[in-house]
């Protein structure tokens, strides 16, 4: 995850960042469990637990600012069709077969990456304290 531009430094960074890590985690143990479809399964559920409220979670934060202040709102839209696919695609994990999941992880690797490496060190350079604080209260 992202460490070069400070951005952790922000509470709600920081706390999506250690989301990400987790997110990331279980679905490193999914793809090493894909052989085994009752563990590959249960894998799977645990992401979809980890990822439903982390993704409404930076909807409603970071997202909703981004867009606010002109953020690419074309491209938050993108990451906001991401969350809401992942969802979907999640809430029958064992209608995936193995190449299907593979693809799933590897989206979700490149959705972490462009939040962590072009969102997040952009709304630390363009947010001011008073919308990071408005982001804290909606929780």
């Amino acid at each position: 995850m992202c460490e070069y531009c400070g951005c952790r430094r922000i509470p709600e960074i920081e706390r999506l960042g250690r989301e990400h890590e987790s997110i990331v985690e279980i679905a490193d143990e999914a793809y090493a469990q894909r052989d085994d479809r009752a563990a590959r399964n249960a894998l799977l559920d645990r992401l979809r637990e980890a990822l439903v409220p982390h993704a409404e979670r930076e909807e409603r934060g970071v997202f909703a600012e981004a867009r606010r202040v002109g953020m690419g709102g074309w491209y938050v839209a993108d990451l906001e069709d991401d969350h809401r696919r992942f969802k979907e695609v999640l809430d029958d994990p064992a209608s995936l077969d193995v190449p299907a999941m593979v693809r799933l992880l590897e989206d979700l690797d490149r959705h972490i990456a462009i939040e962590e490496y072009e969102v997040f060190p952009a709304a630390v350079a363009r947010f001011d304290e008073d919308q990071w604080n408005a982001i804290d209260a909606r929780g």
